[in-house]
């Protein structure tokens, strides 16, 4: 009996949460006045600091914390947002990631990140479980929603513009131009073009920029001097530095002279330059290169890495802020805002000089 009863009483005691309700009247306060300062709502700024502190110090005494389907139930409100994206491995959209999490954090949203690698099945089933995790607004980079998924969307990257659903992207066919013009600047008439990927509106918008230029400038792009990437998205699949390789590779291989490359983007732009440097040439000295990104390993490359530079975290803040704004006032979707590239200067495209930039371009 006595080791029993030391039993009993050695059994720790199970803490029950306390409820709102208990906790109101612990404080002599009423539910409401709990619940708006516990969820932080704006009404809260009406309420005097000091009743605040109270609440919030009874909160941690008693280890109280809102019941988060109950606030739905109540309030329709899961500050809580969906992010679907092809996958992460990619440093683009993972910028554009950087800048939906600074907003949505800095808004006191949570968000679920979804990805489909390409796989249209997931894309559609994805907002339809997301719904059902109370999600009030959907963020699809480089995706396009194969149905309306039934709440405020956003769209950012290089999917094609649907109607009704606002899209954040890069002016691509200013970047496009804008690397060509650079290179004509230098000198540079024999250039090599690495396109992106063919079902990529950015690629065709980008490539569309650096012919236009191109033409202004009486510089003939030669179609054997033109590559193109076609892997997808799926990790079994060739990435994109692979394909910068073998891109540069074929151009060798080609027995065209070209004196400059502009890549799709950054990673394609060292994949390339990885097969130049194999076959013993020299970046910028026999090939200036330049691509498109800046991402954030392209300034501590050697050569450094000449580059337009993409928005890319401004897009996905100024994205996360207008789904904010359509979900918390309604405010009406844009159609869309395009956001220009900048010109980054580094170490790996050079002016061509006279009969030496004769010689290089002869010497392949």
């Amino acid at each position: 009996m006595a080791s029993e009863r030391m039993a009993s009483e050695e059994k720790p005691e199970v803490k029950r949460p306390i409820s709102q309700k208990a906790l109101a009247e612990y404080l002599k306060l009423s539910p409401s006045t709990v619940s708006l300062v516990m969820n932080d709502a704006p009404r809260a700024k009406l309420i005097p600091e000091v009743t605040r502190r109270r609440i919030l110090d009874a909160a941690a005494k008693f280890d109280y914390r809102p019941d988060f389907y109950a606030r739905y139930l109540y309030s329709k409100r899961s500050f809580t947002a969906a992010v679907l994206l092809p996958e992460i491995r990619e440093a683009y959209t993972a910028a554009i990631l950087a800048g939906i999490d600074r907003k949505l954090t800095r808004e006191k949203f949570l968000y679920f990140t979804a990805h489909h690698y390409g796989q249209e099945d997931l894309i559609r089933e994805y907002p339809r479980r997301l719904l059902e995790r109370a999600v009030e607004g959907f963020l699809f980079i480089n995706t396009t929603p194969v149905a309306d998924p039934g709440r405020p969307t956003v769209m950012i990257g290089s999917q094609p513009k649907l109607d009704g659903i606002p899209r954040f992207a890069v002016n691509n066919d200013i970047g496009g131009g804008l690397a060509l013009d650079y290179l004509a600047g230098l000198g540079h008439r024999n250039i090599a073009v690495i396109k992106g990927h063919p079902w990529r509106s950015s690629a065709s918008y980008r490539f569309q920029g650096t012919v236009k230029a191109a033409r202004a400038r009486g510089i003939v792009l030669d179609e054997r001097l033109v590559k193109e990437l076609h892997s997808g998205n799926t990790p079994r699949e060739m990435t994109m530095p692979e394909e910068g390789y073998r891109c540069g590779t074929e151009l060798l291989a080609a027995k065209v002279p070209f004196t400059a490359l502009i890549a799709f983007n950054d990673v394609t732009a060292i994949g390339a330059m990885r097969a130049f440097r194999e076959a013993g040439l020299r970046v910028p000295e026999d090939i200036s290169v330049i691509g498109f990104d800046d991402i954030e390993s392209a300034g501590y490359l050697t050569p450094s890495l000449t580059t337009l530079r993409q928005p890319l975290e401004q897009m996905g803040e100024l994205a996360a802020e207008h789904l904010i704004g359509m979900i918390e006032s309604g405010q009406q979707p844009l159609s869309e805002v395009l956001v220009d590239p900048t010109l980054i200067e580094r170490e790996s495209a050079i002016r061509l000089h006279g009969t030496a930039a004769k010689k290089r371009a002869q010497k392949r």
